[in-house]
């Protein structure tokens, strides 16, 4: 086992490039689209007929309060031309007492803004309209604005327990999901160094040596656990003590459902690896299969987005689904062993069979 084990890390050293790629590639991903998932709504607003300085002003304290869109005044010429040219998604043209948005295609952001702005204006209209019927306008509006500010009832929610509801982290889910995802293609490769030193016949000449077929296998799948485990590890360590990312207090327990998904990757890899007879047939596979399993497991999107009770239970099949699961459990909602036991004997359950068809796959194969 140890002569293999060396053999493959000597490889290693003299061309380390495929796991610094892919530890740079998880670390790129979750920068890009993990902080995108907290921005603001840019939008470019301009006053139109009939509205004084005062108003505009009015309006866009109004528009910007809550946090979630950010609306900036720009000239008409401008806005307009960023719309037109593809710079911006939209603009709008604020009026005394309607709203124009101005997109050049319908949905996504466009339709939050809409929902946002009928909102924000059908409620200051309506205080507008009961003020003219008032003696004292200014005085009215003053007394609203701190009516909505200090409301007699408020509504507060938390957990059955008594303590606070968190929001849920998308930055963390991406995080977790494109580490675990890049990851599969690191250990599936140094798998696939099996295929290779059987179709060059390296395989056969080591059989003859001392060491064992076992040692063999376990020298293999060895290193390409150990490898794994480093990358993510050093991905983990990286976004908890450099750039801050909240992990939860348990970063012990993540490391061990690392260690799970790793190993479970590792045999699903070795079950692909006795579906082909070449590593260039196991690469092409692999290529195509593996990019289809975050997307169907929910890892890229909300929680209750996918509601098909078949890519459900197509994403059930993925060792990164309970993986995720687990790791989001323990993060974000401080769960212990007694909460994630279950995605982790899924995670076992599959490794045991994904080990034992595939190591009997590729001795039939090969026998």
């Amino acid at each position: 086992m140890v002569p293999v084990f060396l053999a493959q890390w000597m490889k290693e050293k003299r061309s380390p490039y495929l796991v610094l790629i892919f530890c740079i590639l998880s670390i790129v991903a979750t920068l890009l689209f993990g902080s995108s998932t907290g921005m603001k709504i840019k939008v470019d607003a301009f006053p139109g007929e009939g509205l004084t300085a005062v108003e505009v002003e009015q309006w866009l304290d109004r528009l910007n309060e809550g946090g979630s869109f950010d609306f900036t005044l720009r000239s008409e010429e401008k806005a307009l031309s960023d719309v037109k040219q593809g710079r911006s998604d939209m603009a709008v043209k604020l009026l005394k007492d309607d709203y124009r948005v101005i997109s050049v295609m319908e949905g996504g952001n466009a339709n939050w803004v809409q929902q946002h702005l009928q909102v924000i204006y059908t409620e200051q209209l309506k205080i507008n309209a009961v003020a003219q019927h008032t003696n004292d306008a200014a005085q009215f509006r003053d007394s609203m604005k701190v009516y909505l500010e200090q409301p007699p009832l408020t509504l507060q929610s938390s957990k059955p327990t008594g303590e606070e509801l968190q929001s849920y982290n998308m930055g963390l889910q991406m995080l977790f999901g494109f580490t675990l995802f890049l990851v599969m293609f690191t250990v599936g490769f140094k798998v696939n160094a099996v295929t290779a030193e059987r179709v060059s016949g390296i395989w056969n000449r080591v059989i003859l040596s001392p060491v064992t077929k076992t040692e063999m296998y376990f020298g293999h799948l060895t290193y390409s656990t150990l490898i794994g485990i480093f990358q993510i590890t050093i991905i983990f360590v990286l976004f908890k003590y450099l750039l801050g990312y909240d992990l939860g207090v348990n970063f012990g327990l993540l490391f061990v459902i690392s260690m799970l998904y790793i190993v479970s990757i590792v045999a699903m890899s070795m079950l692909f690896t006795g579906m082909f007879k070449t590593p260039e047939q196991f690469r092409a596979f692999f290529s195509s299969v593996v990019p289809i399993m975050p997307p169907l497991s929910g890892v890229y999107m909300p929680p209750g987005t996918i509601t098909s009770e078949i890519l459900l239970f197509i994403g059930q099949l993925f060792p990164i689904k309970h993986a995720m699961d687990a790791l989001i459990g323990v993060s974000m909602y401080q769960q212990g062993w007694d909460d994630i036991y279950l995605p982790l004997a899924k995670l076992l359950l599959m490794t045991v069979i994904f080990f034992g068809v595939g190591i009997n796959l590729v001795e039939r194969r090969n026998g």
